[in-house]
């Protein structure tokens, strides 16, 4: 089971090799398609160049992860599946076109398959080798997440099988230049992941095993909480999209709205802390762990509530293909975390939740402006 893990994190820095940012351009870029034609020759564009980049350069990735994990290179095979299915996802073309059902149906019967998996190993009754065990793991793992990739793609094919390809204005006519283009995309995505993992290692260089193990819960629990918030988001970025080339106030009035849906998660959860929160605490880690994370339960919760932020800015510069921002935006964000967050976690280690809430600060800064710049200069088409 732990090499599946380490194959696990292994593999997801080869899918955002893979996507290479293409979850972010490809919805606008349809946004600012002229025609159906230039619609389907940009879902071409995509999959080709992400079916390239999972042929290539993860091909030698994965040679490197055989190597580095020995006997655990079989589950990397299994893996494969996922990084196949992740190279030719087209769920955003399918929620561009406001058809949400399809996705969710892929995905719940991708988790069902999971679950009756997930039963049939654990009281099945079977006597599987420890291989054989591990690439069912595996298997259960990519489930859904590969239903929902291969499946959204037959679907798009459909949608996109009359005409031929053919260079768009949307996207830049070279494949080379279309890849440099989205180059920053891919940086940010590994700066974010940075950013959401690294106070467990800062908290482990400076504090005993106790603290690190109570923080490294903490966080984990809250980076699957603001996984949930992103993955809202983005489900909303195609729609998000299309208002931002259509009607500039309409798409502030949709930014306000998740805004403030975030805001008001974060508003909850602080309520519900500061009533059960030294209870849930001691449930979810236990006592002599809930006592080191304790004073730290309030600025975690109010960082959930802000985080969206720093996804919708992201969101924002990507529609005005301003890639180079995206990039210098996250990296402040990172510096800023580190800035403010190291010297308190030097003082306390916990403390360093505080640089995150730092970071996602500026974010909210740079979007009111970024807002009120549009209003002054009244932007709607």
């Amino acid at each position: 089971m732990a090499t599946v893990l380490v194959a696990q994190v292994y593999i997801y820095y080869l899918l955002l090799l893979v996507q290479f940012g293409f979850n972010w351009s490809s919805p606008a870029a349809f946004a600012r398609a002229e025609s159906q034609f230039d619609a389907a020759s940009i879902w071409r564009t995509s999959i080709r160049l992400k079916l390239a980049m999972l042929i290539g350069p993860t091909a030698i990735l994965v040679a490197v992860g055989y190597w580095w994990l020995g006997f655990g290179a079989i589950y990397l095979s299994g893996f494969g599946l996922l990084l196949a299915a992740t190279a030719v996802n087209s769920n955003w073309l399918l929620q561009a076109r406001l058809d949400f059902f399809s996705g969710v149906v892929l995905a719940f019967i991708g988790v069902l398959t999971s679950a009756l998996g997930l039963y049939l190993l654990a009281y099945g009754g079977l006597s599987l080798d420890t291989a054989t065990s591990g690439v069912c793991t595996v298997f259960i793992l990519i489930c859904p997440a590969s239903f929902l990739g291969l499946g959204s793609w037959w679907l798009s094919k459909r949608l996109c099988i009359d005409g031929k390809p053919r260079a768009v204005k949307a996207w830049r006519r070279s494949d080379v230049l279309l890849l440099w283009e989205n180059m920053p995309l891919v940086v940010t995505q590994l700066l974010q992941l940075v950013s959401a993992t690294l106070g467990t290692v800062i908290v482990s260089s400076l504090a005993d095993v106790i603290t690190t193990n109570a923080y490294a819960a903490m966080e984990r629990f809250f980076n699957l909480s603001a996984s949930v918030i992103v993955a809202l988001y983005m489900a909303a970025y195609p729609r998000l999209a299309a208002l931002y080339y259509e009607k500039r106030s309409a798409y502030w009035a949709q930014i306000g709205k998740l805004l403030r849906i975030g805001g008001a998660l974060g508003l909850g959860l602080s309520v519900l802390f500061m009533i059960f929160g030294q209870r849930l605490l001691v449930i979810y880690v236990s006592a002599p762990l809930a006592a080191k994370v304790a004073s730290v339960m309030l600025p975690f919760v109010v960082w959930i509530g802000l985080y969206l932020s720093q996804h919708v800015l992201t969101g924002y510069f990507v529609f005005a293909q301003r890639n180079g921002m995206v990039l210098l935006v996250n990296a402040l964000i990172l510096l800023v975390t580190v800035g403010v967050g190291y010297p308190m976690a030097r003082h306390d280690p916990v403390l360093w939740v505080y640089g995150m809430l730092a970071g996602q600060a500026i974010a909210v800064m740079w979007l009111i402006r970024l807002y009120h710049q549009d209003k002054y200069k009244s932007v709607d088409r």
